[in-house]
Order: C-alpha cells, then structure tokens, then sequence
C-alpha cells in the first residue's frame, strides 16, 4: 500500500497503528472479540480495551465504547483491518451471481425526473446503476424528455408520466384566476369600506333646513348606494364564477398529477429502489407529483434516493413535513452537495442527530451520516469534477439500496448495513472517478466514470470472496 493512502487513511498519526494492530492481534488470538465497523461497540472485556472504535481506525476521534463511531477509511484500509470481522457487511453487499438467478434478481430500480432542459441526469443515475449491475432501470420523466432518454440507450424502460407545456398551461390559467379573484376581493373590500360614516350623515343634515338643495343631496345619496350595492353583487357574482372555473381547473390539475402518480406507483410492487431528484427541474406541479410519489413509497417500505432538485424541493418550507417524515424514515438516502446541505440545514433545526435516514454529504472526502453515526469516504478520487458524476452517485447508491432490500428482510435489516452499503458506493464512485481521470485527464465526463464502474465492482466483489475465503 502506498504511502500516500497510509497517510490519508490514519490521520491521527502513526503512533496509533502499532497499538491498534496489538490489541487487534491478541484479541484476534484469545479469540474474544468480535469488532462490528458500523455499531460503534466492542465487545472487549473493558479491563483489556477500553478504546474507541474510532481510535483503532487511527481518527483523531475519541469515544467511549457505548458512544457511535466516527471513522474514515478507505476499501482497502477497511479490507486489511477489519479481515474475517468485516466479512459479515461485505458478504451481504452484493447479491451472489448463480445458475438460478433470473431477470430482476439483482435489482430492479427506476429514476423519477428528467425535463425537456435536463435529460442527461437520470440518464447518467439509470445508467450508472445498469452498469453497477442491476438487471432492470426504469426512468419516469416528462413527455419532453423520454424520446431524447430513448435514444441515449435502448437497455432503460422510459415511461412519460406528464408534459411539462400541459403542467405549464394548468398552472398559468390557475394562476391568472387567482390574481383576478384577488383583485375583486380587493375592490369589494374598498367599497364596503367607502361608506360615509353616519355621524358625518347627521352633521351634513343639520347644517341645511328643508330645502331642495338638502332633497337633492339626499337623492343623490340614495342613487350612489344603489350603484354600489349593485356594483358590490355584480362582483360578488363574478367571483363566484371565477370560483368555479377555479375549482375545474383544479380539478384537472390534480386528475394530471393523480395519472403520473399512478404510472410510478403501480410499479412499486416490481421495485427493490427508487431515486427521484435528477434532472427533475423545479416545476411547482411536478413537485405535488413527486410529494405523493415519496409518501407512498414509504407506505410500501421502498428504499429511497434524493437527489438534485429533489432536495431543493426538500428545502421549501412547504415541504418541511414531509422533510421531517424522510429523516425519520430508515429506507432513505440524501445526497446533498454544499449549496443543498446549506439550505435543507436552514428549514431543519438537525438533520444529523436522531434521525434514521442516510444522508451523503458529497466533497473532497464524502461524509456518510446516520443519526449520530458518521463515516468518512477517505477513497481519493479524480482532480476533474465534470458534470453528472453527482447523477452518477445517486444511481450507485440506488443500486446498493436495492441489494440492500433484496439481501435483508425489510423488516429486521438494521441501518447500519444500509450505511455500510452508502459509504461502499461511495468508495466504488471515488474509486471509478480516479480510473477515468488517469486514463481522460481534463477530457473526463460522467459517461467516463461510468464506464470504469464495472471494473471497480468486480475488482470489489472480488476482495470479498477473497476475504470471505
């Protein structure tokens, strides 16, 4: 191993190795100790170690043994010292390859988004999956985009759930009706409130004698209290039907947002994973339609990946319920950048404490949270950051939610596989990134790191029936 992943994986100096490979060593020959990577637990007898986990992966992190773990590491420090222990997580990442397996054994995944400015991103996440390896890729997009998706590559299903110009149409007639109803709720207002004030009546009466000056102006008054009564129901009435044409072209909006949903949710059955977000563009319809589409995917306990414009939906304080619910649900995982970090941040007080969703924080080295439990994704990655690898990560973690769901019942897998399975991805996206520079350099894209993902899977699933041997 060269000295530079040394240096990058114990950054806590090398006075902690030699200490950590002892007790590794005598607790490995007592035959008394059994180190879980994820669980932040020892089960040492406290007299022999009372070291963290983090202190033996050689992070600057102490803890108590009950406390998480905080750790960062990369495949290859993960392989060479954690040996038969780790076995247990790596056996259970990848579905094993058999004479039996059918079409859909592996994975059957879809991606939610895609518009007629951005048909590139599900394309990239679809893709990055099929060539992670998981048998089936559905994309559900806009009309707009589905014929250019077609065309990228016939191995994706691409189903158009909506039109963008259709969603465009509902919203700005919708949208004229309301700021004219607006308006006339406005003006009834002015002229209920235009009304002489009765004591300025009576002092005006006062001031004339029985006069034909004081008949006309009581005349007039009269005449002027009639146009306004009969100004005030003329409008009263325009804002009734204006109500009603409201009401049908609500009606038709969500008849078009019950039809997209019902495209991707009939599918749900057939589905080990979901990612929704790239290339989704931020109509304010389309986000009604991926609302109803993620509520209804944790009813159907379905693993999710957020992404893109998915979490800047998130961040809509609107939408902070639903945020709320997502962070408690186990089955999803978020990966914001800095900007979205930033702003999903500002409409919830914590998203890293005592929560159950996963959420990715992409950088230099990418921050893998659950709850209180951290890992860093110390794999060193290439120096040119093009557009899509993001699209690229959101598709291979998908693809690793979904062995995640196919290799673990639903209902007794614990989070900390599914957090093992994201920081994996991780590693195998950093891993892909850095091939396709060495071979690219400054001409690198996303269609590059896909292609390198295949060798780096297989070389990883490699490493584990080595070590599992």
């Amino acid at each position: 191993k060269s000295a530079s992943t040394r240096t990058s994986s114990l950054r806590g100096g090398d006075t902690a190795r030699p200490l950590a490979n002892m007790l590794w060593r005598l607790a490995r020959y007592l035959n008394i100790s059994t180190i879980s990577f994820l669980s932040g637990s020892w089960f040492f007898p406290r007299q022999l170690l009372p070291y963290s986990t983090a202190f033996a992966f050689g992070t600057r992190t102490t803890m108590s043994p009950a406390r998480p773990t905080s750790a960062e590491t990369t495949w290859p420090d993960y392989l060479q010292r954690n040996g038969d222990c780790g076995t247990v997580q790596l056996a259970k990442l990848f579905p094993p390859l058999t004479s039996t397996s059918h079409k859909g054994s592996h994975g059957r995944i879809a991606v939610l988004g895609g518009n007629e400015k951005y048909t590139g991103a599900p394309y990239y996440a679809a893709n990055a999956a099929l060539h992670c390896g998981v048998d089936l890729a559905t994309v559900f997009c806009a009309s707009e985009a589905s014929v250019p998706i077609k065309c990228y590559s016939p191995e994706l299903m691409v189903q158009a759930i909506y039109s963008i110009d259709v969603l465009d149409g509902i919203h700005s007639e919708e949208q004229n009706l309301l700021d004219e109803l607006r308006q006339y709720e406005q003006t009834n207002a002015n002229l209920l409130t235009n009304e002489l004030h009765e004591e300025d009546v009576l002092q005006t009466m006062e001031m004339l004698e029985h006069s034909d000056e004081k008949q006309h102006i009581l005349a007039q008054q009269e005449l002027n209290t009639d146009d306004r009564i009969d100004t005030i129901t003329y409008k009263l009435e325009k804002m009734k039907k204006i109500g009603e044409e409201l009401d049908q072209v609500r009606s038709r909006r969500d008849a078009l947002i019950m039809d997209a949903v019902k495209s991707v949710t009939e599918m749900f059955p057939a589905l080990h994973a979901i990612c929704i977000g790239p290339g989704m563009g931020r109509h304010p319809v389309v986000f009604c339609v991926v609302e109803k589409v993620i509520l209804s995917a944790m009813e159907s306990k379905l693993a999710i990946t957020l992404d893109a414009d998915a979490l800047y939906m998130m961040s809509l304080p609107e939408y902070r319920q639903l945020l709320e619910k997502l962070m408690q649900y186990g089955r999803c995982v978020l990966t914001p950048n800095v900007m979205e970090l930033r702003r999903l941040a500002a409409v919830l007080d914590n998203t890293d404490k005592n929560t159950a969703s996963i959420v990715i924080k992409k950088g230099a080295s990418d921050v893998i949270t659950k709850g209180p439990f951290e890992i860093q994704c110390a794999q060193e990655g290439g120096l040119k950051r093009s557009g899509g690898i993001g699209d690229v990560l959101a598709g291979t973690t998908t693809a690793f939610m979904a062995w995640n769901s196919i290799l673990y019942d639903n209902d007794s897998a614990e989070g900390q596989e599914r957090l093992f399975a994201a920081w994996t991805a991780c590693c195998a996206v950093k891993t892909a990134t850095k091939l396709a520079f060495g071979k690219r350099r400054r001409a690198l894209s996303a269609l590059d790191v896909i292609g390198n993902l295949p060798e780096v899977l297989d070389n990883m699933e490699r490493d584990v029936n080595k070590t599992g041997s």
